[in-house]
């Protein structure tokens, strides 16, 4: 029996190879839980049509080199497409989850133009100083210790004789 698995191109980098990622639930017994886990593996890929973001069928078959034993054995379905409003060219889109590299290297015009701003502020001089009003610190005065008028030998001479220790 051979094994196949389905999964997602994730890479074409490579001369008749692709990177496929095939995702695989596993039970976590701890929490009683589905967990997602996946695993990449190289295939073949003779005719070099696969492209990143295409689900694929990969089959194993004999060992091909040290880190491929799979060939694509055919596309599940193709990657999606949009069209450039402007410039009219078709493109593929890669579905990502979560950060894109690509994403980032697009211009924001309205950040450009805030980031600007927040770099040229400089705030006016006269109206910093007068906004500002300090005291000046004094630490508190020490309190005075309490007098002590009490003559405590008299009164511990008068328990002693009265014979509360004794008992």
């Amino acid at each position: 029996m051979r094994h196949n698995f389905i999964g997602v191109v994730i890479s074409t980098a490579m001369d008749k190879t692709v990177r496929v990622q095939v995702a695989k639930r596993v039970m976590n017994h701890h929490v009683q839980k589905e967990v997602l886990r996946h695993k990449v593996y190289m295939a073949h890929d003779e005719l070099e049509k696969c492209v990143n973001g295409d689900v694929v069928r990969i089959e194993h078959c004999r060992k091909l080199s040290r880190h491929k034993s799979f060939a694509v054995a055919e596309v599940i379905k193709p990657a999606r497409q949009w069209i450039d409003p402007e410039t009219g060219k078709t493109t593929r889109r890669l579905a990502t989850r979560g950060f894109s590299a690509s994403a980032m290297t697009k211009k924001d015009i309205l950040q450009d133009m805030y980031l600007k701003e927040i770099r040229n502020y400089k705030p006016d001089a006269k109206a910093a100083k007068a906004d500002v009003t300090t005291k000046e610190f004094t630490a508190p005065k020490v309190p005075e210790a309490p007098k002590n008028d009490i003559n405590l030998e008299a009164d511990m001479k008068t328990y002693e004789q009265t014979g509360a220790l004794n008992q």
